[in-house]
């Protein structure tokens, strides 16, 4: 039999067919692409550390700060989720990362999802208390990031992921209590102060979830993760930059998988949640503490994967809830002002706070936010940008059309405390008006069944 030749027209034109029919098969699998990486943003000696009732500024180096990538695709859905080693992250930067993540990568904006991991002993992210701004130290995060994202969509390979659910009760404790007058009180102080006598109880839970997502290679090992936790990263305390507690976790975790290995934090609901027990006379800050903490929780993490189910075919999907929330009126200020424990004292601060917040209230009283919801498999993530109260974040979970739910605060933009409506009018550091903790009674509430909602509609989406 005599063979045909085909001409290169008709050879490229098979060849196209194969290749589509390649990608439309790897598509419709689900086949799962991952990429982690890493970028560092320490700023320098002597720039603001934010999150203070005065200027404070850094000493020294304890340990780096860094924005962590990790990619996950699956041929038909592709999306970001990165930590950032920051107090908060804002609107404005979050938008230019988008936009320029989306014009490198392909990877739609609204599917990158920025979580500050809210330690307070970070870079100047945000405005200081008089207005100014560090450019060139906004323009580094932002540019670090971009990169972190990029390096992880272009360092994407095949893997398997495995998601799971720890537990640690030990380390994290509600800072509100009930008192003897009724009111609640934020830190009120440990046993031998001057008020620890007319402590009730703990006025709100914790959330002990660790939230473990891994993924590793085809080979079995373990080439990145990402965690979930709700606590202050208020650890370290002092004046030296610090990744706090994160960090710590991190090394414990890079010790056990490999120096190479990213670990992504994304925060939980922890607006009344710290890592100081009232109840308690231990001391629970500083550098060995702080490592102590870290080293913890690194292990409820690797003792999670260790038993984690492994699939290389996810289903991926991202969905976002516009919400609008409205700058409270002016508060009584003396009802508003605690009686004891944080949030006392700093009069001439909260005065300017007020006028600042009435001005934005004059010029923008209503103001739009983002509800983000993604789906990874079995686990429902929504994030948003208040730093929500525990209680929240629990409603969320045990209302979730998914089998697992995270709820991530500071992400996406930073919309300051938001407090339960009881809280509200049960007193504290919290509810006390600032431009950290200026919206309505029913913020809350209002992100609760937005949040809810965009999990529905996440896990519908095909």
């Amino acid at each position: 039999m005599r063979m045909r030749h085909f001409k290169r027209p008709v050879v490229a034109c098979m060849l196209g067919v194969v290749l589509a029919c390649a990608k439309m098969a790897w598509a419709e699998t689900g086949v799962l692409r991952a990429g982690f990486a890493v970028r560092e943003i320490t700023p320098p000696v002597g720039s603001e550390i934010p999150g203070f009732f005065k200027p404070l500024y850094s000493t020294g180096v304890h340990d780096p700060l860094y924005v962590v990538a990790g990619v996950l695709s699956n041929g038909q859905t592709h999306l970001a989720l990165v930590g950032v080693d920051a107090l908060c992250i804002t609107r404005p930067t979050v938008e230019a990362i988008r936009r320029a993540v989306s014009e490198q990568t392909g990877i739609p904006g609204a599917h990158v999802l920025i979580g500050a991991s809210h330690t307070h002993t970070g870079g100047p992210i945000r405005p200081s208390l008089d207005g100014t701004v560090d450019r060139a130290y906004m323009e580094l995060v932002e540019r670090q990031t971009v990169e972190a994202i990029a390096a992880a969509w272009a360092g994407r390979a095949s893997v398997e992921l495995g998601i799971g659910t720890g537990r640690e009760e030990t380390l994290s404790f509600n800072r509100r209590f009930l008192m003897r007058d009724g009111r609640e009180v934020t830190h009120p102080g440990k046993p031998g102060s001057r008020h620890h006598h007319l402590i009730v109880r703990p006025a709100g839970p914790i959330d002990p979830d660790v939230g473990v997502l891994a993924v590793r290679d085809m080979g079995g090992a373990v080439r990145g993760i990402v965690v979930n936790f709700a606590c202050h990263a208020t650890v370290m305390g002092g004046t030296q930059t610090s990744a706090d507690y994160i960090g710590a976790m991190r090394r414990h975790l890079q010790r056990r998988y490999g120096a190479d290995v990213p670990v992504v934090f994304l925060l939980g609901t922890c607006g009344d949640i710290t890592q100081v027990n009232n109840l308690s006379p231990e001391r629970q800050s500083g550098p060995e503490y702080c490592e102590m903490f870290g080293r913890r929780l690194g292990e409820e993490v690797a003792r999670t994967i260790e038993k984690l189910t492994w699939s290389a075919t996810v289903p991926l999907s991202v969905h976002s809830v516009p919400l609008e929330l409205t700058i409270r009126e002016q508060p009584d200020i003396e009802r508003e002002r605690p009686s004891m424990g944080l949030g006392t004292g700093q009069e001439e601060f909260y005065a300017r706070e007020r006028e600042l917040v009435a001005r934005e209230r004059r010029e923008h009283p209503i103001v739009a936010c983002e509800i983000q919801a993604l789906r990874i498999g079995e686990l429902g993530i929504v994030a948003n940008g208040s730093e929500y109260f525990c209680e929240y974040g629990l409603r969320i979970k045990a209302a979730s059309p998914l089998p697992r739910t995270w709820v991530v605060t500071l992400a996406n933009e930073w919309l300051g405390y938001i407090p339960t409506a009881n809280a509200f009018v049960a007193g504290g550091y919290e509810p006390r008006t600032r431009r950290g903790s200026k919206f309505s009674i029913d913020a809350g509430q209002k992100i609760l069944e937005a949040s809810v909602k965009a999990l529905e509609d996440v896990r519908r989406e095909k």
